[in-house]
């Protein structure tokens, strides 16, 4: 039984790739494009023991807490949007929870 009940999953989250487009003078600038929208569970600094291990580097992190099987591979070069504000993940915990979850440890992107 998983620590975390499904209905929980209660706040919406697009995960951005990188992709070359074209701005309003039609050169070529990298953008981070919506991929996809997923449910999730959003908890400020929720491991202690993982955040002891690594000491201040995740200072300030976020975690959001997703279905272990989205339908899409999530990487550490993706992004998330969360309320319009961009985190860039540190690292992806799979299987939390018995499997059921998946952990997203993000920390807030700066430009």
């Amino acid at each position: 039984m998983a620590n975390i009940a499904t209905q929980r999953l209660d706040r919406r989250i697009q995960l951005l790739n990188q992709e070359k487009t074209r701005n309003e003078y039609f050169e070529v600038v990298m953008a981070w494009t919506p991929v996809k929208t997923i449910w999730c569970s959003v908890k400020q600094q929720y491991f202690k023991d993982y955040q002891q291990t690594f000491g201040t580097t995740l200072k300030n992190t976020t975690n959001f807490i997703v279905r272990y099987d989205t339908g899409k591979s999530i990487s550490l070069d993706q992004r998330i949007r969360f309320n319009n504000v961009d985190y860039r993940i540190i690292d992806i915990l799979e299987g939390s929870f018995d499997r059921d979850f998946t952990t997203l440890v993000c920390s807030q992107a700066e430009g």
